[in-house]
């Protein structure tokens, strides 16, 4: 058997002995640059019966076999999740754990690849680094790995030559522990380690939409620094700091494209995993089918009890977040604690550094900036996991008050979440969430208000309709659509709803701007505020200005008009997800055109603010 790499693996040689020991063979020319293990072969005719199960491998069978051109490529089966059973509980504690077990199972053998790859480790000398004037004296401390789970827990580090999202050669980050430690920790937060939009190293005040009252933390379980940076100018330059959460499990990669390797066809990681572990998934409905209903691995060739599968490296980043974030696992596993600890430690500390802050100095006589945590997405399950944690330690542990507790939260921190997927929200901090209507994962998974979502104690909702529904479509063609069957959605990026840079943060300026607040703190306490003279004789619903979030005002036309006008405006319209079925021209149609643009934000806001926003947006 002649191989195109020229390396044999210890299992081929395994296998080739075997043979050699049962059977006798003939000569067999098979060129192939990858083989696991085949199914049992006859005695009699062993070449043609070997022919012909290469040759008759369909395009959606597993990857038994890597052969050349001479045969047709057999690829691994691709598994597709369905996210809203992936991500939501399930009811029976028992098929939970099961479910949860097989996750972690498909997390460890992604990790075994990353733990075996040869020289993934890259350090950068930390002279080498083209660090600002105010960090020099922590250049000691500045971690330099390649790896993005070396940066877990970490804060990001801006530097004047970084390229808009960073390579993994180019990842560094501030462990936590020597920032914590200062006498001013948040202030050196904002002022020395939040993103600045013009790469200047001056001490950076924002816009005038931001007061520096406020430490504002992006916690992210991605490392893009592109998405940061944007959301930072749409906020008029309001200063954010990077808090890594991800281990950047989904970026394993290697050279070849055999199993334990990065396909470089369709960016999907090629893992082998146990026909158990998939048998289950499947049998709970996690797992999606082709268009035709077929499942991918139907005829798929395992090795007794594997079978080859490919990963989507971002469906892999949320099965780790999923994981870190379950209380009933608290105590199962020391990995899953491990890996729990690490998403959660760095803001476990900040939230001690906060309250013992407020504890001290009631009144803030020293000026310390108020924590603000921003998250979006999945990222929202790993903040409040982290603030549970928190508060489980203070009151079981510690034995301290529960009022004591969530009173010291609601002063110490505000929690600031966008199209968030998670329902477990303990009382305390002061929550904003900000979500549309129409997105399929906040209202499926996510709080947005209603009974069984409540999001918090004293929680504010801040909610809008995306200019993304195709108009005069019925309720289920405006649902995002996949190729499979069933109704289920194989990606968080299949509607613009629930996209941050194109929709979501856009509404949140429209509010602040349209009220004039300068901080997030500022947004909750006038959402809150509640006159004790006001007496109304007429339903707030029936006013042309909406008056349901206390002193907050906002305009009816906000969802048709300045929201779309707003997006055109910032450049979000270059970060929309494209879906397959959606034509160029049509997600075009969904967004005003540049006299539209200033058309509606000149009414608002005065003359020559389309001007101004792009001059902020898209410098």
């Amino acid at each position: 058997i002649i191989y195109e790499d020229g390396k044999m693996t210890t299992t081929m040689r395994s296998v080739l002995k075997s043979i050699m020991v049962l059977e006798t063979l003939s000569v067999v020319a098979v060129r192939a640059f990858t083989a696991v293990p085949s199914r049992s072969v006859p005695a009699k005719s062993p070449v043609l019966r070997e022919r012909r199960l290469l040759a008759s491998s369909s395009p959606s069978s597993s990857p038994s076999f890597r052969v050349n051109n001479n045969f047709d490529e057999s690829p691994a089966r691709e598994l597709r999740f369905d996210m809203i059973e992936l991500i939501r509980n399930d009811e029976d504690a028992g098929r939970q754990s099961r479910k949860l077990e097989s996750l972690a199972s498909v997390v460890r053998a992604c990790s075994r690849l990353r733990n075996d790859d040869d020289g993934v480790v890259k350090r950068t000398d930390e002279d080498d680094i083209a660090l600002p004037e105010h960090l020099a004296p922590f250049r000691r401390f500045i971690r330099t790995s390649s790896r993005a789970e070396d940066h877990q827990g970490c804060f990001g580090i801006f530097t004047e030559n970084d390229a808009a999202a960073p390579t993994p050669s180019s990842l560094t980050s501030l462990p936590s522990n020597a920032i914590l430690s200062q006498e001013s920790p948040f202030a050196f937060l904002r002022d020395s380690l939040s993103c600045r939009s013009d790469g200047s190293t001056v001490r950076k005040r924002g816009g005038m939409m931001y007061d520096s009252s406020e430490a504002v933390v992006w916690c992210s379980v991605n490392d893009r620094r592109d998405e940061l940076e944007f959301a930072s100018r749409v906020l008029d330059g309001m200063p954010l700091a990077q808090l890594r959460l991800g281990s950047g499990l989904g970026n394993t990669k290697r050279k070849d494209r055999t199993v334990g390797g990065l396909d470089e066809g369709d960016n999907h990681l090629v893992v082998e995993l146990a026909l158990k572990t998939v048998k289950v998934l499947d049998s709970m409905g996690v797992l999606l089918y082709n268009v035709d209903g077929k499942d991918d691995c139907e005829d798929s060739i395992a090795d007794g009890d594997k079978v080859c599968c490919k990963l989507n490296p971002d469906d892999l980043a949320i099965i780790e977040t999923i994981l870190c974030c379950d209380e009933t696992r608290r105590e199962n596993t020391c990995d899953q604690s491990t890996l729990r600890e690490r998403h959660q430690s760095t803001i476990v500390k900040m939230i001690d550094v906060a309250v013992e802050s407020v504890r001290k100095d009631p009144l803030n006589k020293n000026d310390e900036p108020h924590l603000v945590l921003i998250s979006h997405s999945v990222s929202t399950s790993v903040v409040a996991s982290a603030i549970s944690s928190w508060k489980h330690r203070q009151t079981r542990q510690r034995g301290e008050p529960i009022r004591w507790v969530e009173d010291m939260l609601h002063q110490a921190l505000t929690v600031v979440t966008m199209g968030n997927v998670c329902r477990s929200f303990c009382d305390g901090p002061a929550y904003v969430h900000v979500s549309m209507h129409d997105d399929p994962w906040t209202t499926a998974l996510g709080s947005f208000g209603g009974e069984d979502s409540p999001g918090g104690r004293d929680a504010v909702h801040l909610r809008a309709c995306s200019p993304y529904d195709h108009v005069g479509a019925s309720r289920e063609d405006r649902r995002p659509r996949v190729a499979t069957t069933g109704g289920g959605y194989s990606s968080l990026e299949c509607h613009n709803a629930h996209n941050l840079n194109a929709c979501i943060v856009q509404y949140l300026c429209l509010i602040m701007r349209i009220n004039g607040l300068r901080s997030f703190r500022a947004l909750y306490d006038a959402a809150r505020f509640v006159d004790p003279v006001s007496i109304l004789d007429i339903d707030p619903r029936h006013f042309a200005v909406h008056c349901d979030h206390g002193d907050l005002v906002v305009p009816p036309h906000v969802d048709d008009e300045l929201l779309p006008a707003m997006i055109r405006a910032t450049g979000g319209d270059r970060w929309m997800w494209t879906v397959d079925r959606d034509r160029d021209d049509e997600v075009e149609s969904l967004l005003p055109d540049e006299i539209e643009t200033r058309s509606h934000l000149e009414e608002s806001f005065g003359y020559g603010v389309l001007e101004e926003i792009r001059a902020t947006c898209c410098g």
